[in-house]
């Protein structure tokens, strides 16, 4: 009798256990996120079982248990970043959806905006390569100088013989001039004409070192006429050095070199285009544009100007890969455009078990001009007024179109694109500790109370 008293006892023990078991298990996820936003909670639920007439045993382990519960709700879950609600939480400004949001708080963090058609229009009609205010802005060559190290040479026309330098017995000949031999200008920009003495050459153009001449000459010779060409031209030269086939210093044109003459001179870039920049070194300063700037931006294509320099250098676009991936890291572009859907497939796409794909984060640095649509700034603090506003992008792609928007979204440079954990994972991790200590006490409980140590 009293054995089957004792089964029937443990029959209906078990049972208890079972739907409390179940029960709690139903409950969990209301208490978990509780005990996760209020600290107070965690000491009430323990100051609540210290009241209750369970024995200093129990006591111990619920207050254990809910010790680690409550480290949980104070954040101590391993976590790889943000969670999606604070994300949303610490926003100043809200462009979900409505276009113009207002939050009460005026206080500054960062915009959080939806990907949504509207929004890809208008980044997509508003996408600057580069702003370089300082840009030169030349749009004529200018007129090539006579410059030290330039072999020149001089001919002297006079009208008839007789004069300086044609005698009247001179015979026969094809005309009545006289070709002096090629003269280097010196460092000093100087040459020397017969009957005239020093001419400047530094800084005047070949016609107007001949009139120079031809006015020391009028006194002297017959009508004189000069006619002043090139042998060499060593002095109204550009180099163009780094990533380039095969770097070169060479003599402008007559006609004007722009810049992309002068890389074509050199054979082109040797890196890929998209992935390089070119320098400008003018006159002590120095000017930068992304190579595809030039071929689509024709004003950024300037002419070039004697003892310029252009440096071509490469500087792969990156993007940083957070979360929920299977291979977080730094990626570089490897092509001209990159969309979000590609970046997503470069990192071997999202966890399966892990990530929540209707949160998926791009951060990046937006100028106001850009973003002001989504938006309005007139009612936030200063600092919200900068130029360059910090941004959060949102992307769902549990939405059927969200695909369509990750193909039409184009990642830029430094972007940080991080895809949150959905909230199973983080009550996974909250049954774990839970798990965990229960385990642990029950050890203890073992050793210690049941070997007769009080």
């Amino acid at each position: 009798m009293i054995l089957c008293a004792s089964k029937i006892a443990m029959v209906a023990r078990n049972n208890i256990r079972y739907y409390i078991k179940n029960f709690l298990y139903l409950l969990t996820p209301t208490i978990y996120k509780w005990l996760c936003h209020s600290w107070h909670g965690s000491c009430l639920l323990v100051h609540t079982f210290s009241r209750l007439g369970f024995n200093m045993h129990t006591k111990r382990t619920v207050f254990c248990g809910f010790m680690i519960i409550a480290l949980a709700g104070c954040g101590a879950l391993p976590a790889s970043g943000p969670y999606s609600n604070k994300i949303a939480e610490f926003t100043s400004v809200a462009a979900v959806e409505t276009p113009k949001q207002k939050l009460e708080n005026p206080s500054f963090r960062y915009a959080l905006v939806d990907i949504r058609k509207p929004v890809l229009e208008h980044l997509a009609a508003f996408t600057p390569l580069w702003d370089n205010v300082n840009w030169p802005r030349t749009t004529t060559p200018e007129t090539i100088k006579v410059q030290p190290g330039d072999v020149i040479s001089i001919t002297i026309y006079e009208a008839r013989s007789g004069g300086l330098f044609i005698p009247t017995e001179a015979g026969v000949r094809p005309g009545n001039f006289v070709t002096l031999p090629p003269q280097t200008v010196d460092k000093t920009g100087y040459v020397t004409v017969p009957y005239v003495g020093l001419v400047r050459a530094t800084g005047r153009s070949t016609v107007e070192i001949g009139n120079a001449i031809s006015q020391g000459l009028k006194e002297r010779a017959v009508e004189p006429q000069v006619v002043v060409s090139y042998i060499q031209r060593n002095g109204a030269e550009v180099s163009v050095l780094g990533d380039v086939n095969e770097a070169k210093r060479f003599s402008l044109g007559f006609e004007g070199d722009k810049i992309l003459d002068a890389i074509a001179q050199a054979q082109g870039p040797s890196v890929p285009g998209y992935e390089a920049f070119v320098t400008l070194q003018r006159a002590g300063n120095e000017y930068t544009v992304p190579f595809d700037q030039l071929l689509s931006e024709p004003d950024k294509n300037i002419y070039l100007r004697p003892n310029d320099t252009i440096y071509v250098y490469k500087e792969p676009k990156s993007y940083m890969m957070y979360g929920a991936v299977e291979q977080q890291g730094n990626y570089s572009f490897g092509k001209r455009q990159l969309m979000l859907s590609e970046a997503l497939a470069k990192a071997s796409g999202m966890r399966d078990g892990q990530a929540d794909p209707s949160e998926i984060y791009v951060y990046r640095h937006e100028k106001r001009e850009r973003i002001q649509t989504f938006a309005d700034f007139t009612h936030y603090s200063q600092d919200l007024m900068a130029s360059d506003i910090p941004v959060v992008y949102r992307l769902n792609l549990r939405d059927p179109d969200g695909f369509f928007m990750a193909q039409k979204f184009e990642v830029n440079d430094d972007d940080l694109i991080y895809i949150a954990n959905a909230e199973s994972v983080e009550f996974t991790k909250f049954l774990n500790i839970v798990s965990a200590t229960a385990n642990t006490t029950e050890s203890v409980d073992r050793t210690y109370f049941h070997s007769g140590l009080k």
